[in-house]
This record gives C-alpha cells, structure tokens and sequence, in this order.
C-alpha cells in the first residue's frame, strides 16, 4: 500500500530543511538560518522576499529560486485533494466565457475604438493571461498519468496547448483591436468547446478522481554518481 504524503502546510521544521537540501547548491548556504528561525511547512508556503531578507538571502537571484521552488509546493498543497479534471475543466470554461463576455461588453459600450486602435488594453491583456493561467492547471492534469497514456486525453491537451500558443500570437499580432478580438472569440469559443467535452465524460471515473502525493525513497547504488535520473515537475 502506497504511503500518502501528508500536506505542505503540515511540514516539521526537519523535513523543511530536507527539502532546502535538495535545492540549487547555491541555496545551501541558508539551510542554517532556516533550521535557527525554525520555518515550519505553513510558514514555508506563505514566505515572503522581507523574510528571505531577514533569512540572510539577500540576493535577489536566490531569493527568486527559493520562491519558484514555494510556487511549486503551493501548486501541490492547495486544491490537491478538491481539484480534478472536472473542476479545472470548469475552470477554464468559466475563463473562456468571461474573455468572451469582456470582448462583447466591450463592444456594446458607447466609446468602443477597437476599428480604429492597434493598442490592446491593459484589462483585455490580463483576461488573455488568466485564461492561459487555468488553461496552464489543465495541462498539467493532462500531462500526467494515466491522462497522458490515453490517446483521447492526449489529443485534447494536444488541442489546448495549440490554441494557447495561438493566444499568445493573437496579441503580438499587428492589427486592429476589432481583428485581434475576433480571433480570441474563435479561440475562446473552441477552448470552451473542449471543457464541454472533457466535462461530459460523466461515465469516466478519471475525470472526478482527486490527487494525492506518494512518498517514494529514492537510494543512489553510489552516492559519488548521483541517482542516474533527472525528475522535472509537471508544474513547470
């Protein structure tokens, strides 16, 4: 049976410093200060660049590898055990139509210059990026298995990384706001469709299985040579 590793926010101050330990070996430097401030897993997770200053990281580059290395377990603690393919599908539903609606409102309003203006607004660029935001958390669900081995799921996170790399063109595209609108609609609009689909898959039973996290131990045959492996986080 599978040992189930208990959430971040739960972390002794010893298994912190284990995890700073498998850091950049430019970050061992701080593992001192961390073990005599006594940082703890919910401390970990909600660290700021002041602490990281008052840590005795006062480099900004460390501080910045750090901060990733918390992004990634904040990705892991909240929402592990509430979120599932369904709910990230809604998500990123919910994006796609809001995008949608911002565009339409837009037009519907008594100054609209999207005919004439080249320039994108700066809330129009924010919605852009929180669709591919939510659009990001569904990749990562699809990349993993058994999403990955299922060619059904693997054509459709296929479909939504193509359209997320046509979202980013869209908006570096030169043309008219109106131009540049029309395009998102038509992405927002297949984006939908496929949350739609992922969503009817009532019948599969992967669709609302939750996460968890395993604890696996690694052993190096020879310490000297490293483990042999490189491990990436889906996250990324």
């Amino acid at each position: 049976m599978a040992l189930v590793m208990e959430p971040i926010s739960k972390w002794t101050r010893k298994q912190v410093l284990d995890w700073m330990k498998g850091l950049d070996d430019c970050l061992q430097q701080y593992v001192k200060s961390f073990e005599r401030e006594q940082i703890g897993g919910e401390q970990l997770l909600h660290i700021t660049h002041q602490e990281l200053e008052e840590l005795g990281v006062t480099r900004i580059g460390h501080q910045e590898l750090i901060l990733e290395a918390v992004d990634l377990l904040c990705a892991l603690n909240y929402g592990l055990e509430t979120e599932n393919l369904r709910t990230l599908s809604h998500k990123l539903n919910a994006s796609a139509k809001n995008l949608q609606n911002f565009i339409l409102g837009r037009r519907r309003g008594g100054h609209y210059d999207g005919r004439a203006s080249r320039r994108l607004p700066n809330d129009f660029l924010t919605s852009v990026v929180d669709l591919i935001g939510a659009a990001k958390n569904l990749l990562a669900w699809l990349d993993r298995s058994p999403f990955a081995s299922v060619t059904e799921y693997s054509l459709l996170k296929n479909n939504i990384v193509q359209l997320c790399l046509e979202l980013t063109t869209i908006v570096q595209q030169d043309c008219t706001v109106y131009e540049t609108e029309n395009k998102i609609l038509h992405v927002c609009k297949t984006l939908a469709g496929i949350c739609d689909h992922i969503i009817s898959l009532s019948s599969d039973s992967l669709v609302s299985q939750s996460a968890h996290l395993e604890v696996v131990h690694l052993t190096s045959i020879m310490p000297s040579e490293g483990l042999g492996m490189y491990i990436k986080s889906t996250y990324d």
